[in-house]
């Protein structure tokens, strides 16, 4: 039996979708273990684009389970939204390969209110958000203070509860009614009426995992974000409100240490980041700007343009650390078809000195300049390329040093948004 972990190893929108979507045949259970509607992956099947936000990627694999774990925050109208938009495409969902789990925590209106404000109020400290409540989802959560799926079981208590949130809000946040209106008894009735349309949806699924384990089935773990957005390890505060990593994944989907056989890093032949926060190789020239256009490189769930650099190994190094990859997939290699020359990010000058060490320091990080070692370009489309031993030399030279700069193996790249483009790399991607 082999349980395998996708993990982002930059700041997200690396292309875990993808990796999951090839992957997700091959398994009976895909599980969502971290994270809300604030994160997006593109996936393409059939032809067809497809933008999933909270619903696991392995939804268009028939016989596949997806889980949305007790680590997911949920809001249940975007929730409702993503599984009709999916309907009216063609792709069914039904308890039978879509579940929820009773642990799971709501975001309600007024967490994606008090998001908004804050970051419209705070302009000085903007960490970025999507405004759509993750992060005060999170906040309640951890202050006890949160709503759950199992909560609407009892609907005059959930009504209850919600009440004592409304009065406890105007109290710290009196300007917060003048920011946006919200009334308490719609808030009231349309939050229980969402959930417990979703109800059907909702079992335990600690049990459900335990099952799954007791009879040796395979379960592929679908995280959000990515390590450098992780609440303990990334670019704190310029960060997500979970943990984003692969050690995030054992109270996210509430499953045993020891349960992961295999650990996938994914990256991005380069890097990308949305929003504020530090970013050591970032490109501010006509080369950034080449490989946004290039690469798509605008957000899954806000379209904002993100921001493009170079292929950063002291951040990819300090995550492979944190996660202790098996492999390693490589996504859009073929952005950079185009370039005369391509640069890797091997170390940082700090205050002068040398060091291939990733700091914990927001304010040492933003004094950091990056170190390049500079490769030749291939100018040669990729995207037909299905077997390594055949791309340039200059690909493979590429390839190579970033595999031994990690000391991990590359075992899949992408050369294209298409399932089919894509190469494997030293035999089975995973086994």
């Amino acid at each position: 039996m082999t349980n395998v972990a996708v993990v982002g190893a930059q700041w997200g929108d690396e292309g875990k979708g993808k990796v999951v979507d090839i992957l997700a045949a091959n398994f009976d259970f895909v599980v969502r273990y971290q994270g809300g509607h604030n994160a997006g992956h593109s996936v393409v099947f059939d032809g067809k684009r497809y933008a999933l936000h909270v619903l696991p990627s392995g939804v268009f694999h028939e016989g596949a389970q997806n889980v949305i774990g007790n680590g997911v925050v949920v809001d249940p109208f975007a929730l409702l939204k993503e599984i009709q938009g999916m309907r009216a495409k063609g792709i069914e969902l039904t308890p039978e390969n879509l579940v929820i789990s009773d642990r799971a925590h709501l975001i309600l209106p007024y967490h994606g209110i008090l998001d908004r404000h804050r970051e419209s109020a705070n302009s000085e400290r903007q960490i970025g958000t999507t405004g759509r409540g993750i992060g005060p989802a999170y906040e309640w959560k951890f202050g006890r203070r949160g709503l759950r799926f199992c909560d609407a079981q009892n609907p005059e208590m959930f009504k209850a509860r919600i009440a004592d949130e409304y009065r406890d809000i105007q109290k710290h946040f009196p300007e917060l009614g003048e920011f946006e209106k919200w009334d308490l008894a719609t808030t009231q009735q349309k939050s229980l009426e969402a959930v417990t349309e979703l109800m059907p949806f909702v079992t335990d699924s600690v049990y459900l995992l335990a099952d799954a384990r007791q009879n040796r089935k395979r379960i592929l773990f679908e995280g959000a974000q990515a390590t450098l957005l992780d609440i303990d390890f990334g670019t704190y505060p310029y960060v997500t409100s979970s943990n984003s990593c692969a050690l995030g994944i054992t109270a996210g989907a509430g499953v045993p240490p020891g349960t992961i056989d295999q650990t996938i890093g994914i990256f991005k032949a380069y890097t990308t980041r949305v929003g504020r926060g530090p970013f050591v190789s970032e490109l501010h020239d006509e080369t950034g700007e080449a490989i946004r256009e290039a690469g798509h490189e605008f957000g899954t769930t806000t379209g904002r343009p993100r921001r493009c650099g170079w292929l950063d190994l002291v951040s990819l190094r300090y995550v492979h650390l944190l996660n202790n990859f098996t492999t390693l997939a490589m996504m859009k290699l073929d952005v950079l078809d185009q370039l005369d020359e391509i640069k890797v990010c091997e170390a940082y000058q700090i205050d002068g000195k040398i060091t291939d060490r990733f700091p914990a320091s927001l304010e040492v990080l933003q004094r950091a300049t990056p170190v390049y070692r500079t490769f030749p370009g291939w100018k040669e489309p990729l995207s037909s390329y299905r077997n390594l031993d055949n791309i340039p030399a200059e690909a493979k030279a590429y390839l190579k040093y970033i595999e031994d700069k990690l000391e991990c193996p590359i075992g899949l790249v992408s050369v294209g948004p298409d399932r089919q483009q894509t190469i494997f790399h030293r035999g089975e991607f995973f086994n």
